[in-house]
């Protein structure tokens, strides 16, 4: 009998182990993007093939939009670098370029895609590609890969130019064009083998083919003023004629349609067309001030796309256009689940979104409140609290709709908001502690500790309906063991701001703020000490699915895990940039991420990590 006790326990600490080992690589997966669609990372290229459009940009970002149905959706890279070209080499085969030499490559028609070997470091701007199998990505210093085999296999050429190439065009078999900076125009007639050059004056950015007809674009930052320029050639880019040259934002992209007729598009919003044949530039209102970096054109439509993954489409031949920019440039604070599907998040100048999908979709609340929201929490599926400027107060009934105001009590910016259950709840701000034992409706105010004078507390958290502890500047932690009626001040050991706090247990809590610090407590929050993080950039939250499994998000989308309680955490790839203020996650809810741009962010999955 002992001895199968023994070999029990064995089992048994076995799997423990296999637990703890394998959590971190199970709560590690992907973030996905889900709010705004289809992307609020800034768009770089896009291309189109008989049944889809798919888009890439930063941190890896490619997007496909199917033509049949009009449904966009997010496509899984192998890449955090930055996308700034994509071509398609056959109807369903597609490559994609950018930083550092990346090289992808699908051949589904966009939906999966395949890190490629391309034999440099250079940064990869242009891209093209034709039906031959022929193409060539350019870059900087020169930079040209030449691929016989439909991306298959590259190899580099060389040019005889050292400055940086922006985009590509091939017009056969052989023949294919590069253009750059300071005016470079390269034409090959022989597969890259030897190139031709000349000059045009003007950085080109772009460039688009149709038949032997080809149109460039591009121009120059000015110290007073900008510069931009559209070049074109009617004999295979053998010689150039300057089509525009005047003051006005720079243009980045360019598509010629079948019937001739152009579109580009720049910096500021500047959207040009131009009909078919010797026809002179328009100009058209796009709906938006922000860079447009690539234009396609479509069966019936045409599309602009750039900053915060800004989609305008024209319709009626580019007559009309419409903008998808409503909420992009404004922040998000604060994220909040209260089961499986019910959540809601807030930012800046009343901007309020709820799902009641798990995250899947966000609706925008019926509020038409212009004040800025620091913090929100749910308290049922259907109940959810928000705190923001001047002791803003405002509480939901039907999940994050619609919201009355409540009295606070209080004039002060009001950063954070917790509840321990759907009562008892804290609210935090500028010198301020609020503390409900009605869900929210009523507020009453409490002293800070004597000596802490004029503190900004940023977040608030519950171990328990008596346990609270806050945080912020200065390194400053309050912590409260009788509901929040009185408060003592903890020793962090730094003077960094801190900007959050999860409990993941009564007795176990980190803390997380400026230059990636990282505190632990297993003491109730009385002492701390201080955990690596593997980054410089500011933390902004982080919370715990269960004891041991916990994910922290910063600045520049900086995304943390943790599968041992705090002592370790990883790095993982959020595929974003825009700022993470906020992150959701406790036992039973998604793990989702909120931030600049209106940007929300969901891991797939992330409850198989917290099952024991």
């Amino acid at each position: 009998m002992k001895n199968v006790l023994d070999l029990a326990h064995l089992r048994i600490a076995f799997v423990a182990l296999f637990l703890a080992a394998a959590s971190p690589s199970l709560l590690a997966a992907d973030w996905v993007w889900r709010n705004p669609r289809p992307q609020g990372n800034t768009i770089r290229a896009a291309a189109v093939s008989p049944d889809s459009l798919v888009a890439a940009g930063d941190s890896g970002t490619i997007v496909r939009l199917d033509l049949r149905n009009r449904t966009w959706q997010h496509v899984a890279t192998a890449t955090q670098n930055d996308l700034r070209a994509i071509a398609t080499a056959s109807p369903s085969t597609w490559i994609a370029a950018g930083m550092s030499g990346t090289l992808l490559r699908s051949t589904d028609d966009g939906l999966t895609w395949t890190l490629l070997e391309s034999g440099t470091r250079e940064n990869l701007f242009g891209l093209a590609c034709g039906e031959s199998g022929f193409g060539l990505a350019v870059g900087s210093a020169g930079a040209v890969l030449v691929t016989q085999d439909g991306g298959q296999t590259w190899a580099r050429r060389d040019t005889g130019v050292n400055v940086t190439l922006r985009a590509a065009a091939v017009l056969s078999s052989r023949e294919a064009v590069a253009v750059g900076v300071s005016g470079i125009i390269l034409k090959t007639d022989d597969s890259g083998a030897s190139w031709k050059q000349q000059r045009v004056g003007a950085t080109l950015n772009a460039i688009a083919v149709r038949g032997g007809s080809l149109i460039a674009v591009g121009g120059d930052a000015g110290y007073f003023r900008n510069a931009r320029v559209i070049v074109r050639s009617t004999d295979r880019g053998n010689t150039w004629k300057t089509e525009l040259d005047e003051s006005g934002p720079v243009l980045y992209g360019v598509s010629v349609g079948e019937d001739l007729k152009a579109y580009a598009c720049g910096e500021a919003g500047a959207l040009l067309s131009r009909a078919g044949g010797d026809a002179g530039w328009s100009r058209a209102n796009s709906q938006v001030e922000h860079l447009l970096a690539v234009v396609v054109q479509m069966r019936d439509d045409v599309m602009a796309m750039g900053s915060y993954g800004i989609v305008v489409t024209g319709k009626n031949g580019g007559t009309t256009w419409t903008s998808n920019f409503s909420e992009k440039e404004k922040p998000l604070s604060s994220i909040s689940f209260f089961d499986a599907g019910h959540g809601v998040a807030v930012g800046e100048d009343g901007l309020i979104v709820y799902t009641r999908n798990g995250g899947r979709d966000w609706q925008r609340s019926a509020s038409t409140l212009k004040a800025g929201l620091g913090g929100v929490a749910m308290l049922s599926p259907l109940t959810a609290v928000a705190v923001g400027s001047e002791g803003l107060v405002i509480r939901s009934a039907d999940g994050g709709d619609t919201w009355k105001s409540m009295t606070s009590g209080s004039d002060m910016w009001l950063s954070g908001v917790g509840f321990a259950d759907d009562r008892t709840g804290a609210a935090v701000g500028w010198s301020t502690i609020l503390v409900t034992n009605d869900g929210g409706t009523t507020w009453q105010r409490r002293p800070t500790p004597a000596g802490v004078g004029d503190v900004g507390l940023h977040r608030v958290a519950w171990a328990s309906p008596t346990q609270v502890a806050a945080v912020g500047w200065l390194g400053i932690i309050l912590t409260s063991e009788d509901g929040g009626r009185t408060w003592t001040k903890s020793l962090s050991g730094t003077t960094q701001h801190l900007r959050a706090i999860a409990w993941s247990d009564p007795q176990h809590a980190s803390v997380v703020g400026n230059r990636g610090v990282i505190f632990n407590s297993s003491d109730g929050g009385r002492t701390w000490a201080a955990a690596a993080s593997g980054t410089d950039e500011t933390l902004m939250d982080v919370a715990y699915l269960n004891a041991r499994d916990g994910v922290a998000v910063g600045e520049s989308g900086t995304a943390l895990y943790t599968g041992d309680g705090g002592a370790t955490w990883t790095a993982s790839a959020s595929h974003t940039k825009n700022h993470l203020r906020s992150v959701s996650g406790r036992p039973g809810t998604p793990v989702c991420a909120a931030g600049w741009g209106g940007a929300i962010l969901c891991v797939d999955n992330p409850s198989s990590a917290g099952r024991r």
